[in-house]
């Protein structure tokens, strides 16, 4: 009878132990959900880049100015050099090594002081090019077997499915290599930035928009999806305070590949052309439109155009009222240079224009822009 009780007891004793240790491993499980497992397989790959600038200037004594105003120039000042440390963030991409970051993480940089993988490594890396208008760059890492993020496919990316921004914010104060991250949704697909934001020549366009949180050195740093995969290169926020708001703005990854292919080839992104310059038509006064024989309300009228062009090869013509650009309506001469910047050489244009009220459809190749 005893012997049978016992039996019974350490039934039920492993019974609860097995039933306990089940629900361990699914809370384990649950723990170890889509995003932290896309994690663990990207962060290995996110750089921390550290430049440097040189910022110089000219120094005296303020205590000898008021006896040299009176008694003679001034002797010449000394010129004092220090340096000016900053951060940004980027990831290797392919198994040669390749790193993608923002060109203006780069762009005031005298060197490259290091760029550094969460395991610690210090990597040697020499600059293949860069493009300011997308503000992308490329490096190239000496190493072999370094961890890298696939690409994913921005173009599928939907409107509240979640993301994650990795990347180094503040890591100037961290002095740690391991990256930060944050996790958000898709807030938006293909926004665009007022062109006044980027300044010179960068134009912001066709832009991933992302609740997750981007601070400064998340630049550079990649957006990538529950998979694992990059979606986007983070790039900038809006915010009144510096910090994050929950406006995040990140380079879809579709046109990051194309630049950086550019890049790899020809150390460069070569510029796209299509050989002509228009005005708004609704900057025409009511004289001018009825001279030039303009009968519709919105467009862009051709003011200048090459006599040997793609666009004049293709029928383009002095007058001609541009509609609409691959299937966009266009109304600010802006419209065509935003739309010509999401072009490649050889890429199909196709401009619906009207000509004294006939429409026409021209179409043709860009080509690249040289001598210049």
């Amino acid at each position: 009878m005893n012997a049978r009780f016992s039996s019974a007891l350490i039934a039920v004793l492993l019974t609860a132990l097995i039933a306990r240790a089940d629900v361990q491993d699914d809370l384990r499980a649950s723990r170890r959900n889509a995003i932290v497992r896309a994690i663990e397989k990207v962060a290995p790959a996110v750089v921390t880049i550290n430049v440097v600038e040189i910022q110089r200037e000219r120094v005296g004594d303020p205590f000898f100015y008021d006896f040299w105003d009176r008694f003679g120039p001034r002797p010449m000042q000394r010129i004092r050099e220090h340096a000016v440390q900053s951060i940004g963030s980027g990831s290797i991409f392919d198994a040669a090594g390749h790193i993608l970051t923002n060109y203006h993480v780069l762009q005031d940089a005298d060197a490259i002081s290091s760029v550094t993988l969460p395991d610690g490594r210090n990597l040697e890396v020499r600059l293949v090019g860069y493009d300011e208008r997308t503000d992308l760059a490329v490096l190239k890492a000496k190493g072999e077997n370094l961890p890298y993020i696939p690409f994913g496919d921005s173009e599928s990316l939907l409107v509240g499915e979640w993301v994650v921004a990795i990347g180094n914010p503040f890591g100037l104060i961290m002095r740690d290599p391991q990256p930060s991250v944050s996790v958000g949704v898709v807030s938006a697909n293909h926004r665009r930035v007022s062109r006044d934001v980027g300044g010179g020549e960068r134009l912001y366009q066709d832009l991933i928009q992302t609740d997750a949180a981007i601070n400064p050195g998340n630049s550079g740093g990649p957006l990538v999806d529950v998979a694992g995969r990059a979606v986007g290169v983070n790039t900038m926020i809006f915010s009144m305070s510096g910090g994050s708001q929950g406006l995040g703005f990140a380079i879809p990854i579709n046109r990051v590949k194309r630049v950086a292919e550019e890049i790899i080839r020809f150390g460069r992104r070569r510029n796209p052309w299509l050989g002509f310059h228009g005005q708004a038509v609704e900057d025409l006064s009511p004289y001018s439109l009825r001279e030039l024989g303009i009968t519709v309300s919105g467009g862009v009228l051709v003011t200048e155009l090459l006599r040997d062009c793609p666009a004049t090869r293709a029928g383009l013509r002095l007058g001609d009222v541009i509609t609409e650009m691959n299937g966009v309506a266009v109304y600010q001469p802006v419209d065509v240079d935003l739309a010509t910047w999401e072009l490649f050489i050889d890429d199909q244009v196709t401009l619906l224009v009207d000509r004294q009220g006939e429409r026409r459809r021209i179409v043709f190749k860009v080509k690249e822009l040289t001598g210049q």
